[in-house]
């Protein structure tokens, strides 16, 4: 295996099980809670040890006011708060600070003496019990004991003393372990080598930055030293970063829940990739309405892990999204929207727009043959210059944007490759002029002075100048319909306006267009004029106003009509098609929406409207509008959360990882995408879950 395979099978070293056996003592020496705080759990005084005696003492009785108290099935009857307090003769009221009641046994214990059994009689067996000499004998002992632990002037105050220090040293190490997990986890690094010596230096980024910072830290370099002669456990093996890595994973899915929780209503996100290993998994992400403690409202989106896909039909992938909903403690009624990436036609949700629009763009991209002449131009003048680095190395001396490839998946490849020759076009025509007098082979001779043809024509030019303006204009769109924020409203607002855009380009632009082509052309000492072709004469019928007929006689009329216009009037078709839903979800939100655009009836029709189609929602429209804004907020719009985390993906699975697990990958993964998150979990809390686990 590579250094950084860290899922492939180890064998567990001799004193791996001593380590296990430790680590609940240093859970506790770090600060977790290992022991329950329910009475009817703990020992008989008699099993109980030093350390639970003195734990129990040192965080005191729970108080027991605190109901609700349920009827025994047997008498019926029920504890009551009454009994937590003592009535004096004098008529004072004092606490009993040593009652404690247990919920899960619906039984009464002392916590000095701890002999209770069902509450029957109570009032008189607790006066008897209070009353008896065992009971004070107790009850002095626990008081004075709690006194000699909070001065630490117990008998055995040295050991107490050394148990703190004890204590200390083991937060201070299990923190730094935890530190470098984090660390290590929220920059996508592996933390295995090839060995895990100390001291070795292939021994990984973990083991390595723990024995750095032991240059500096006193007691993580006396920890470390005796982890080498095993005088001590290290919790320092690949089975201790997988369960730290487990409990801080959980500990941030338990935050996001929280809040997805506290919303009710969520939407989902749900891409799909192959990874490194051939194997295919989907990125889930949540959408939720988040209010912080200063009463703002923001939409969030969060991560909650890849799953592996082994069915990609429709049944499969909700299988998958369901089963991690219900691993989350998610209800599957308040998920109230869905986005994809335009591959499940037969599913009611609302397309990721950034693809759509990327979609749309490949389609008129190959709408006619001056475009696929145009961009497989673009493409060719990349791979010339790609294809050498001598080539490379001359392009760089002419040009300062270097050329970059087309991509049919890559939302912005397109707009980078036509914006690099656009801005560029004379350095690159200076570079091929070059390249057919230097270049020792015929080949590149001869592709250089074909490219070198093509890219002084009008057609070329025209092209690239409308192409540039469209991308220019559909990529804005794009970036901000990607935004985590961006709602139904501005969507429908956005895709509104680059419609007014292109129909005003349609009618104005194109004499524009030609009249900068022409310049260019001619600084270029190029024709201005279109290529004089031969057509092909297509009958012509007596009613057809097409302009087909000029094609021999107009090639400037000919390029706007088979060119232009069908570029412009594709994107515009396709903006329609693609779109066209967003139109209906956006007419049920009107009345929040144009609010101040309606007059009282239409704004009573659209909120009775919009009351039929959800059992969430009275028609009362003051009560309406909160739950209906919570809904229009959390409808989501684009994959693109989605999309980046499959950037993490290769990131974390590489080829010397390609044997990660899926769990291991989706932990990682959730502390790189959620890091803030991560960051803000507090040590006692990533304790508790790993002693909890280990108990």
């Amino acid at each position: 295996t590579g250094p950084d395979d860290e899922e492939g099978e180890e064998q567990r070293g001799p004193d791996d099980d001593g380590e296990r056996e430790e680590q609940i003592d240093a859970a506790e020496s770090a600060g977790a809670r290992p022991y329950s705080e329910d009475p009817a759990e703990w020992p008989s005084p008699g099993e109980m040890g030093n350390s639970f005696r003195q734990y129990i003492i040192e965080n005191g009785p729970q108080k027991c006011s605190h109901g609700p108290y349920p009827r025994s099935d047997e008498s019926k009857r029920c504890f009551s708060k009454v009994y937590c307090f003592r009535l004096l003769s004098n008529g004072e009221k004092v606490e009993r600070d040593w009652l404690l009641y247990s919920k899960s046994s619906n039984r009464v214990y002392c916590f000095a003496c701890k002999l209770f059994g069902e509450a029957k009689c109570l009032s008189k067996t607790l006066t008897h019990h209070e009353t008896s000499g065992s009971h004070i004998n107790a009850y002095l002992m626990w008081k004075e004991l709690a006194s000699r632990l909070r001065l630490g002037k117990t008998i055995d105050s040295e050991l107490q003393r050394a148990m703190a220090a004890e204590k200390a040293h083991w937060r201070s190490v299990l923190t730094q372990v935890i530190d470098c997990i984090l660390f290590l986890a929220e920059r996508n690094l592996p933390l295995r080598g090839k060995n895990a010596q100390l001291g070795n230096p292939e021994n990984g980024n973990f083991l390595g930055i723990l024995e750095l910072i032991a240059r500096y830290d006193v007691t993580l370099a006396e920890h470390l030293r005796k982890a080498v002669s095993k005088k001590a456990p290290g919790y320092l093996s690949w089975c201790t970063q997988n369960e730290f890595l487990n409990s801080i994973s959980e500990c941030v899915l338990g935050k996001i829940t929280a809040k997805i929780k506290s919303s009710k209503y969520f939407a989902v996100e749900l891409d799909c990739t192959p990874n490194i290993s051939k194997q295919e998994q989907a990125s889930v992400i949540i959408w939720y309405i988040h209010t912080d403690e200063k009463k703002k409202v923001t939409i969030a989106e969060s991560f909650v892990g890849f799953a592996a896909v082994k069915d990609t039909t429709g049944k499969g992938l909700t299988d998958i999204l369901t089963g991690v909903l219900d691993g989350l403690g998610l209800d599957l009624a308040n998920c109230r929207g869905q986005s994809y990436d335009n591959e499940c036609p037969g599913a009611l949700f609302i397309p990721c727009c950034s693809h759509s629009l990327n979609l749309l763009l490949c389609d008129a991209a190959a709408s006619n043959k001056e475009c696929l002449t145009f961009f497989g131009t673009i493409q060719r003048l990349y791979t010339i210059f790609s294809s050498s680095v001598k080539r490379w190395d001359i392009l760089t001396e002419f040009v300062d944007i270097t050329l970059k490839p087309l991509s049919d998946t890559q939302w912005e490849a397109k707009l980078d490759s036509v914006k690099a020759v656009h801005f560029q076009l004379g350095g690159i025509l200076d570079v091929l002029e070059k390249l057919e007098e230097v270049a020792g082979d015929s080949k590149i001779v001869s592709e250089a002075k074909s490219l070198s043809d093509e890219i002084v024509s009008m057609e070329f030019h025209v092209c690239l100048l409308v192409w540039y303006d469209l991308l220019l204009e559909i990529n804005f769109a794009s970036k901000a319909l990607q935004a985590a924020d961006v709602s139904l409203d501005t969507t429908v607002r956005l895709i509104d306006s680059l419609k007014e855009f292109l129909l005003k380009y349609r009618e104005e632009r194109f004499q524009k267009s030609l009249e900068i082509a022409a310049r260019i052309a001619t600084e270029m000492d190029a024709s201005p004029k279109f290529k004089e072709r031969r057509f092909r004469k297509q009958k012509r019928f007596q009613d057809d106003n097409s302009c087909t007929a000029y094609h021999e006689k107009e090639p400037e009329r000919h390029f706007r009509c088979m060119v232009f216009n069908v570029i412009v009037d594709t994107v515009l078709q396709e903006l329609s098609e693609r779109f066209s839903n967003l139109q209906p979800v956006s007419e049920k939100f009107k009345f929040i929406t144009k609010m101040e655009h309606m007059t009282k009836a239409e704004l009573e029709e659209s909120v009775t409207a919009y009351a039929l189609t959800t059992s969430d929602v009275s028609r009362d429209i003051i009560q309406e509008i909160y739950p209906a804004s919570r809904l229009l907020m959390t409808m989501p719009l684009t994959v693109a959360s989605a999309e980046r985390s499959f950037s993490k993906l290769k990131l974390i699975k590489t080829y010397l990882r390609s044997s990660m697990s899926s769990d291991r990958l989706t932990q990682l993964a959730v502390i790189a995408v959620e890091n803030r998150v991560a960051r803000s979990i507090s040590y006692d809390a990533i304790f508790d879950k790993w002693a909890s686990a280990k108990a």
